[in-house]
């Protein structure tokens, strides 16, 4: 029967407590059977899980006047096998186990439902050595049927001499005590099926909490990337029109100051009215100046078309694949954006870059500048909390951003701030949809978690959070060289 030979000196001490406990429960003999199975039914009645089943193998064990008593559930497989849920080896419980069912009294069971043998059980199933183990002389088994008529289980009694009650006594108190295991095996299958159903409802709802993020951080970066681009087109133009004149203006300023210096060399004796105008202009620091202004318009248009440029890097409405894109030109635009956050006054932020020498990455570009916006928004937003709240604050306000190359596979970003850190109870949440710790109005608590979906479900990356109340806070992002 594959039933397992036990040391008794191996059980621990919980089950040496629970048999003395029941012990002080063993059932008179000097009642009829018929009392005591009364006793039974109203000492299990309130039990559920193991301690009905150990209650049941035990009360069944002493009303049977029996040595072993099983209670095992079914395991479907391509073998019939059984699980035994509780074990009485005798004098106390033993240890739950599985066992095969063929060649065994249990597997005839298994098959017609009940059977019992009176004694001789051994010369029945002479290929089951655990019968010899146990020195079974009896054996009697009834299958345990769920409300659907399917076969879930089976109780089991051998004892070591020949059975002495009779067969219909056996067989009602088998058909009683399987009736009950059948609707406590329902009751926990029930559970569980509940539970597998509330886990599968759990992780629904975290789905579509996703989702919904995901869809409102999509539709809110479509509209600024679109925005981003329009503008960016919309300023191009004029900006281009003013660097295209710059160098015409350049040349017809310096030709306009030649001709007057060549008046100057032949016409020395200049009328009064010319002369005081040339002073009242103060002509020689125009002729000084006007170079630099010029230069000066130049810098700024410079800037202006840099600007563009980093703008149009930032939205990459165009590129809707992954492509071999330069993470340090993603990183430059994003920090242009919030160049007017970080130099808001009375307390800048003092921004720090250390990059590495990174190889092109294969990669959704604009996708990664908005997980880079919104750790940067976040670590802006910390910084702000800390600084205004605390005016005094000697330290200054400041953002760290490290790459590195860590091998022919991956790269790392390193984004840190000295702001006012993250508690543990909030660090297991932060990448959560819409899990803030922001007052109502000033965030939708999505930055994070789409930065989470992007990195790692998108780009097949990792991304930790490691920070400290009080002492800042880095995320370390890893990303693949060559895609998800």
């Amino acid at each position: 029967m594959t039933i397992q030979c036990f040391d008794h000196s191996q059980f621990n001490q919980g089950n040496h407590q629970h048999s003395k406990q029941s012990n002080s429960h063993k059932i008179s003999h000097d009642f009829d059977w018929e009392s005591n199975l009364k006793l039974i039914v109203a000492g299990i009645a309130s039990k559920i899980g193991e301690d009905f089943f150990q209650a049941c193998v035990h009360y069944l064990a002493e009303l049977l006047q029996i040595k072993y008593a099983l209670i095992a559930e079914f395991i479907d497989g391509e073998q019939p096998q059984g699980k035994v849920l509780a074990f009485w080896a005798g004098e106390e419980f033993g240890s739950n186990f599985e066992y095969n069912l063929a060649g065994t009294p249990c597997g005839i069971v298994y098959q017609t439902g009940l059977q019992i043998y009176q004694s001789s059980i051994q010369q029945f199933f002479p290929e089951d050595k655990d019968l010899v183990t146990m020195e079974a002389e009896s054996y009697l088994g009834i299958a345990i049927i769920d409300s659907h008529g399917k076969n879930i289980g089976h109780i089991a009694g051998l004892h070591t001499q020949p059975l002495q009650h009779s067969y219909e006594h056996q067989e009602a108190i088998l058909k009683i005590f399987a009736a009950r295991s059948a609707a406590e095996i329902e009751r926990q299958l029930a559970e569980k099926a509940l539970k597998q159903q509330n886990i599968y409802l759990q992780d629904t709802l975290k789905q579509l909490k996703s989702t919904q993020a995901q869809l409102i951080q999509v539709e809110k970066m479509s509209s600024l990337g679109q925005m981003v681009a329009g503008v960016a087109h919309e300023i191009n133009n004029p900006v281009t029109f003013i660097y295209g004149n710059l160098n015409h203006v350049r040349d017809y300023t310096q030709d306009l100051l030649g001709l007057i210096q060549l008046f100057q060399k032949h016409c020395p004796a200049l009328p009064d009215e010319i002369q005081s105008y040339i002073e009242e202009i103060d002509l020689d620091y125009l002729e000084e100046d006007l170079p630099n202004i010029l230069g000066s318009m130049q810098s700024g248009v410079d800037r202006i078309s840099q600007i563009i440029k980093s703008l149009r890097t930032f939205s990459r409405l165009d590129e809707a694949q992954m492509k071999c894109v330069d993470i340090h030109a993603g990183l430059d635009s994003t920090i242009l954006m919030l160049q007017a956050r970080l130099n808001n006054q009375p307390f800048p932020i003092k921004l720090k870059t250390d990059y590495g020498d990174l190889p092109g990455v294969y990669c959704y570009a604009s996708l990664l500048n908005q997980a880079f916006m919104n750790i940067l928004n976040n670590a802006i937003d910390v910084l702000e909390s800390k600084f205004y709240a605390d005016p005094f604050e000697l330290e200054q306000p400041t953002i760290w951003i490290k790459t590195k190359k860590l091998n022919n596979h991956r790269i790392a970003i390193h984004i840190a701030d000295n702001g006012l850190g993250i508690n543990a109870e909030n660090r297991s949440k932060i990448f959560d949809p819409f899990f803030t710790t922001k007052p109502v109005g000033k965030g939708t608590g999505l930055g994070l978690s789409i930065s989470y979906q992007i990195i790692v479900e998108q780009h097949g990356g990792t991304i930790q959070c490691i920070s400290e109340a009080r002492k800042g806070t880095e995320f370390v992002i890893e990303i693949p060289i060559h895609g998800a």
